[in-house]
C-alpha cells in the first residue's frame, strides 16, 4: 500500500477526538448514503409505472401499425400483407378500417373513433377483449344487428349498456345525404360489450365493431383499408422489424411502432423521471459540499503534519493523493451503503409488498418497483465522481502548503 492511500485511511479511521470535522464527514457520509438509496428507489418505481404503462398499452394496441401518409385509405392489403409475412419476426397481420362516427341512443350524442376489424383477427393483434367489465365481447352480429363493444367512457356518456341499440352514423353518410338530397338511414348496432382500458382517452372515445359495419359507414373505395396491424413474436424487435417493413413498402407508407403511437405520453414519463433525478441529486449535492467543507478544514488541521511530509521528501503529488484518496474512500463507502440501502429497499417492496394500494381504487395492490443495473451504475458513477471532484480543491491546496511556514505555524 502506498503511503499516500495509508495517511487518507489514518485520517479517517484514525482513534481521535470526536470534534466538529468528524460530525461533518459523518455528516457528508450519512447525506451521500441516503441521496444515492433515495435516487435508486425513486427511479426503480418510476420504472415499474412505465413498465405498468406499458403492459397496459401494448395490450390493445398493435406492435406496429402501417398507414397511407397521404389520404385516408390503404390500396390492396392483400399484396402487401403477403409481401409481409416474409419476416419472420411477425407473428400476426390484420387490416383495419378506422373512422370518425357519431353515435347517437335517446337524444344523446357523441363523436368517437370507430374500430372495424376482423372478428376472427380481433384477438391475434390486440389483447381488448381482456379488459371487459360488462358483457361479452362479441363483434359479429346479432339478430341481424352489428354487435358493437364501446369504452367505459363512451358508453357512460351516451347511457349504454350491453343489449342496448344505438346509432351509428358516418360523415360519408351524411356527406351522401347532402349530395343526394336523401335521408340516408343510421345503422343500428346491438351493445355486446364495455371495456375499460384505464385509458380514460381511450376509453372515451373508442369503439369496436367489425369490418362489415365499417364499410357500410366509411364507403372506403374497393379492396381498401385504413391501417394494417401487426404483432410480433418478440416486442424488443419492434425498431428492427420496423426498419425491415420500411424497405418493403412504397414512400407513402407511415410505419408506427406501439412507441410512437404514445410518444407524448412517453415523454412525459421521461420528463418527470429526469425531474425526479434532478431533484433528489440534490440530496448528494449537498451532502458533497460537506465533503469539500470538512476537507479543506483538514488542510488546515493538519497543516504542520504537511509540513512534516515536505520535508521528509514528500513530493507534491503524494499530498495531493491523499486528500484525494480521502475523498475517493468517503464517496466510495457512502455510495456503497446507499446501493445496499436503495437495493435493500426495491427488493423488500417486490418480494414482500411494504407500500400496499388500495385494490378497489387502484389495479395494482402495491406499488410497483423495477430494477435496472444501468440506473444503479449511473447513480453510483454521479456519486462517486462528486466526491472525488470535492476533494480536488483542498488537494491542491494541500500539495501548495510552504514547507517552513506550515512546520513553524504551532
Amino acid at each position: 500500500m502506498n503511503f499516500p492511500l495509508r495517511i487518507a485511511l489514518r485520517y479517517i479511521f484514525t482513534k481521535r477526538s470526536f470534534h466538529f470535522i468528524t460530525v461533518i464527514s459523518v455528516i457528508s457520509l450519512i447525506g451521500i448514503t441516503i441521496g444515492v438509496a433515495a435516487l435508486i428507489s425513486v427511479l426503480s418505481i418510476f420504472n415499474g409505472f412505465r413498465d405498468f404503462t406499458e403492459k397496459q398499452l401494448i395490450g390493445f394496441d398493435p406492435h406496429i401499425r402501417i398507414q397511407a401518409q397521404q389520404g385516408a385509405w390503404i390500396q390492396n392489403p392483400d399484396s402487401l400483407t403477403h409481401s409481409l409475412k416474409k419476416i419472420n419476426e411477425i407473428k400476426y397481420i390484420s387490416p383495419l378500417l378506422q373512422g370518425r362516427a357519431v353515435v347517437i341512443k335517446s337524444g344523446n350524442m357523441q363523436v368517437f373513433n370507430l374500430n372495424s376489424i376482423d372478428p376472427a383477427s380481433l384477438n391475434e393483434v390486440s389483447d381488448i377483449t381482456k379488459t371487459t367489465v360488462l358483457g361479452t365481447f362479441y363483434i359479429g352480429n346479432i339478430n341481424f344487428s352489428p354487435a358493437i363493444a364501446l369504452g367505459a367512457g363512451l358508453a357512460d356518456r351516451i347511457k349504454a349498456l350491453p343489449g342496448d341499440t344505438i346509432s351509428l352514423i358516418s360523415p360519408t353518410l351524411i356527406e351522401s345525404s347532402i349530395r343526394t338530397f336523401r335521408l340516408n338511414n343510421p345503422v343500428k348496432a346491438i351493445v355486446s360489450a364495455i371495456f375499460q382500458t384505464n385509458d380514460k382517452n381511450y376509453d372515451n372515445l373508442n369503439a369496436y365493431t367489425n369490418l362489415q359495419t365499417g364499410k357500410r359507414l366509411f364507403n372506403p373505395p374497393k379492396n381498401s383499408v385504413s391501417t394494417i396491424d401487426i404483432k410480433l413474436f418478440n416486442i424488443n424487435k419492434t425498431i428492427e422489424v420496423k426498419n425491415q417493413i420500411e424497405k418493403k413498402l412504397p414512400s407513402d407508407y407511415s410505419v408506427n411502432t406501439w412507441y410512437d403511437l404514445h410518444k407524448q405520453l412517453y415523454r412525459i414519463i421521461d420528463l418527470e423521471r429526469l425531474l425526479a433525478f434532478l431533484v433528489m441529486s440534490l440530496i448528494i449535492i449537498i451532502a458533497v459540499f460537506n465533503v469539500l467543507a470538512s476537507l479543506s478544514m483538514t488542510v488546515v488541521e493538519k497543516k504542520q503534519d504537511i509540513g512534516i511530509l515536505k520535508a521528509l521528501g514528500a513530493e507534491d503529488k503524494d499530498i495531493r493523493n491523499i486528500f484525494i484518496f480521502q475523498g475517493s474512500i468517503i464517496g466510495f463507502i457512502s455510495t456503497s451503503l446507499g446501493v445496499l440501502l436503495g437495493l435493500a429497499f426495491c427488493y423488500g417492496q417486490i418480494y414482500f409488498s411494504w407500500f400496499k394500494l388500495d385494490g378497489a381504487n387502484f389495479l395494482i395492490s402495491a406499488i410497483p418497483v423495477i430494477v435496472k443495473t444501468t440506473d444503479i451504475l449511473i447513480i453510483a458513477l454521479f456519486a462517486l465522481l462528486l466526491s472525488i471532484c470535492a476533494s480536488i480543491y483542498p488537494a491542491k491546496r494541500a500539495s501548495s502548503t510552504n514547507i517552513i511556514n506550515s512546520i513553524h505555524s504551532e
